[in-house]
Formats: structure tokens, sequence, C-alpha cells
């Protein structure tokens, strides 16, 4: 039995919203600033998140960012000197 990621249930969500079912495209990682390689290792918790994609995350889907990062190891900040990063 597998757990269902707080990122599948904030898809779920969005999926009843939109009364539909949702399939990534090439516009959703551009909009999210995440590539498919590394949405999937979030999907699967492979990796942890950082704070600058939960908060897409959270906007794309329309659910609180809580509901992103619940049960996940702490966020993680990142160290790079990026627009993204976190000072």
């Amino acid at each position: 039995m597998s757990q269902i990621t707080p990122i599948e249930l904030a898809m779920r969500k969005y999926e009843e919203r939109i009364c539909g079912k949702f399939r990534p495209d090439r516009r959703f990682y551009l909009k999210v600033g995440i590539n498919q390689k590394r949405f999937g290792q979030l999907m699967r918790q492979e990796k942890p998140i950082y704070l600058f994609e939960a908060q897409r995350l959270s906007d794309f889907f329309g659910v609180p960012l809580a509901d992103i990062v619940k049960n996940e190891s702490p966020i993680a900040t990142g160290n790079s000197v990026g627009p993204n990063a976190i000072a």
C-alpha cells in the first residue's frame, strides 16, 4: 500500500476543482519553474522540496503552502545565489 504524498493530495484537490484529470505538460513545468525529472522526484518524495518550489506548487494548485509541505522533511532553502535563493 503506497502512501499519498502531499503533492499528490494537492493535485487531487486541484482535479476536483477543475472536474478533470491533471496531466503535467510543458506549460505547467514552465509556469512553476520545475522540470519534469525534478517534479517526479518531489512527487515520490525522493528529494527534499525547496521553499520556492513549494510556494510555486501551492500557488498553481490553489492550496495552502502548509498542505504542500506537511509530512515532509524540513524544507530545504538551498544554498545557491540566484533569484530563488533564500537569504
